[in-house]
C-alpha cells in the first residue's frame, strides 16, 4: 500500500522538518543541505523521484553518499563528508558542490531513488527497545516469539545477542557479546532497569518489502550509505552487527509486513507470547495500512498473548517514542515507556 507522491510544497516542508527535527545537533552537513534543498526547485524535483511512501530527504542524501563512498572520493563534494575525509570542510559551504554533483549525476541518483528504500538498520536502537522487551517478558512470559515488520537486514532481531551499557545504571547481556551498545540515561530509570538478564527470544522472523542480505556487499554498502556522514561510531556498530547477522542469519523474508502479518505469525507456532516489533516503519505506511495493522493485531491478540513494541516518531512528542501495547483478548492496552534518540544514543523514561 503506497502513499501518493508529495508535491513540491510538501517536499520542501519535509526537508525543512528533516533539518530542524532530525539533523540539528546531529549532522551539521545534512542540516545545511536539507535547508538549501528546500529552496531549490531542481533538487526538489529530483527528490520527488523517490519511491512512493519513502522519506525523500533520507533517500536523496543516502543516494548521494553511496556514490561518494563507491567511487567519488575525488569529487569536490567529497571534501565536505566526514565519511570520506578525516577533516571535512565547513558544512555551510557545501551546497553549491552538492547541487552540481546531484545535477551531473542525476541519472545514477534517480536509479537509486527508484530502486532502493530507506531501510536504516541501526542496532543501537535495541538499547532503547530493551525496556519494552523486558516489560513484555515480565507480563506475558518467556520465551518471546519475535516478528519484526520493516526488518531490513534483521539486526534488531538479534537484540538478545548484544550487551548493553547504561552507564551508572549498569550493564546487562552476554559477557562474550561481539557488540556492546552504550546508551545514556536522561533522568532516572525505573528501579528494575536494566533487568538482571535479557529477555529470552525463542523463534524470530523478519518481514520487509526489500530485505537486505548481511552477506551481500551491495546491501552492506547501502546500509552504510544510510548512516549520516559524521557518525563514525554508527559505522563501527553496523559492521559488527552485520558480521554477527551474516554468521547467525536471522530469517528476513520479502513481503508486505502488514498484509502478510497474520499468515507469517502462524510461522511462529506455540501458545507462548507473540511479540510484534516495528521501529521507524510506520512513517512509510499510509493510514489505511495502519488501521489494517491494528485490526490484525486485535484478531491475533484474541488467540494468544501478544505484545506490540513500537519505536516511532509522534507529532506531539519532541523525540521518538518507545511504546508497548499488551493485548488481553482483542483489547490492547498501550503504554508510552520512554522518549529516545532515533539512533539509540540516549533514553528518557516517561
Amino acid at each position: 500500500m503506497s502513499a501518493p507522491q508529495p508535491d513540491a510544497g510538501e517536499l520542501a516542508r519535509r526537508f525543512r522538518l528533516f533539518a530542524e527535527r532530525e539533523c540539528r545537533g546531529v549532522s551539521p552537513l545534512y542540516e545545511a543541505l536539507a535547508k538549501a534543498v528546500a529552496e531549490d526547485s531542481a533538487l526538489l524535483a529530483l527528490a520527488g523521484k523517490a519511491r512512493a511512501g519513502q522519506p525523500p530527504p533520507n533517500l536523496l542524501f543516502a543516494a548521494v553518499q553511496a556514490l561518494l563512498l563507491a567511487d567519488g572520493q575525488d569529487e569536490p563534494l567529497a571534501r565536505f563528508y566526514a565519511s570520506v575525509t578525516a577533516s571535512p570542510a565547513p558544512a555551510r559551504e557545501a551546497f553549491p558542490a552538492f547541487r552540481t554533483f546531484c545535477l551531473r549525476r542525476r541519472r545514477a541518483i534517480e536509479a537509486t531513488l527508484s530502486r532502493r528504500v530507506v531501510s536504516t538498520n541501526e542496532p543501537a536502537r535495541a538499547a532503547c527497545l530493551l525496556p519494552a522487551f523486558a516489560r513484555a517478558a515480565e507480563r506475558l512470559g518467556e520465551p518471546l516469539a519475535l516478528l519484526e515488520i520493516g526488518a531490513s537486514a534483521g539486526l534488531l532481531l538479534l537484540c538478545d545477542r548484544y550487551a548493553y551499557d547504561y552507564g551508572a545504571a549498569g550493564r546487562v547481556g552476554p559477557a562474550e557479546a561481539a557488540l556492546t551498545l552504550a546508551c545514556g540515561l536522561r533522568g532516572p530509570a525505573p528501579p528494575s532497569f536494566p533487568p538482571k538478564a535479557l529477555p529470552r527470544i525463542g523463534q524470530r522472523l523478519g518481514l520487509d518489502l526489500a530485505p537486505l542480505d548481511p552477506r551481500d556487499a551491495d546491501d552492506r554498502a547501502w546500509l552504510s550509505a544510510l548512516i549520516w556522514p559524521e557518525e563514525r561510531d554508527r559505522r563501527f556498530r553496523l559492521d559488527k552487527a552485520l558480521a554477527l547477522a551474516a554468521e547467525i542469519g536471522p530469517a528476513v523474508i520479502a513481503g508486505d509486513g502488514i498484509a502478510a502479518l497474520a499468515t507469517q505469525a502462524a510461522r511462529l507456532p506455540g501458545d507462548g507470547p507473540f511479540c510484534l516489533l516495528h521501529a521507524f516503519t510506520l512513517n512509510q505506511v499510509p493510514e489505511a495500512a495502519r488501521r489494517q495493522l491494528d485490526g490484525t493485531l486485535r484478531d491475533l491478540g484474541g488467540r494468544r498473548p501478544l505484545a506490540r513494541i513500537g519505536f516511532e516518531w509522534q507529532d506531539d512528542r519532541p523525540a521518538p517514542v518507545v511504546s508497548l501495547t499488551l493485548y488481553r483478548g482483542a483489547a490492547g492496552e498501550r503504554e508510552d515507556l520512554a522518549l529516545a534518540d532515533a539512533h539509540g544514543a540516549w533514553i528518557r523514561f516517561l
